[in-house]
C-alpha cells in the first residue's frame, strides 16, 4: 500500500506486526487537556468575546442611516420633476419650455380656481387672467405642433368672439 505522496512504507516482519497489533487503539482522554487547549486558543485570540453591548447601537445607527438615505432619495426624486425645479433649469429645449409653460399655466388655473372657490364672491379678474394664461399656453403648443391639433381647437374655443358669449370650460 502506498501514501498519496509516494513515500515508501517499510515492510515489517511478523514479530513487529504482532507487537503493533497488541498496542491499544484508543488512548484514555485527559479531561484537563481540552480545557488547557481552549484556554490557550482563547489566549491567542481565536475565541475573542464579542461585545454584545456594541451591537444594538450599530444596528440602530444603520437603521437611522437607511431611513435618512431613503428620505433624501425620495425628496430628490420628487423634486427632480417638480415645477419649481423645471422653472429653474436653463438647459430645456424650446419644446420642453412650451410644455413647461402649459404645465405652469394649468397649475395657475388650478390655483385660481381654488382661490375663486375659497372666496365669498367670484373674482372675475382671476378668472380672466387664468383664461389668458390658458390661451397663451394653447397658442404656444399649437405653434410648435406638440399636441396633434388639440391646442388649435382649444385656442379657437378660448378666443373671445363678438357674436357669441364666452364658452365655459370645465376641467
Amino acid at each position: 500500500m502506498r501514501h498519496e505522496d509516494d513515500t515508501p512504507i517499510p515492510e515489517y516482519d511478523a514479530d513487529l506486526n504482532a507487537l503493533f497489533d497488541v498496542l491499544p487503539r484508543e488512548a484514555p482522554g485527559d479531561t484537563r487537556a481540552a480545557d488547557r487547549l481552549v484556554v490557550r486558543l482563547r489566549h491567542e485570540g481565536f475565541f475573542a468575546r464579542r461585545a454584545r453591548r456594541l451591537q444594538w447601537p450599530i444596528a440602530v445607527a444603520a437603521a437611522v442611516l437607511l431611513v435618512v438615505l431613503g428620505a433624501w432619495g425620495g425628496w430628490t426624486a420628487g423634486r427632480r420633476g417638480s415645477l419649481e425645479e423645471m422653472l429653474a433649469r436653463n438647459d430645456l429645449t424650446v419644446a420642453d419650455r412650451v410644455l413647461l409653460l402649459q404645465r405652469a399655466g394649468s397649475a395657475y388655473v388650478i390655483a385660481a380656481q381654488s382661490y375663486a372657490s375659497a372666496t365669498a364672491r367670484t373674482d372675475t379678474t382671476a378668472i380672466e387672467v387664468a383664461s389668458r394664461v390658458l390661451l397663451g399656453a394653447a397658442h404656444a403648443v399649437a405653434r410648435n405642433h406638440l399636441d396633434a391639433g388639440v391646442a388649435a381647437r382649444l385656442t379657437s374655443v378660448l378666443q373671445p368672439s363678438a357674436t357669441s358669449p364666452k364658452p365655459t370650460i370645465w376641467f
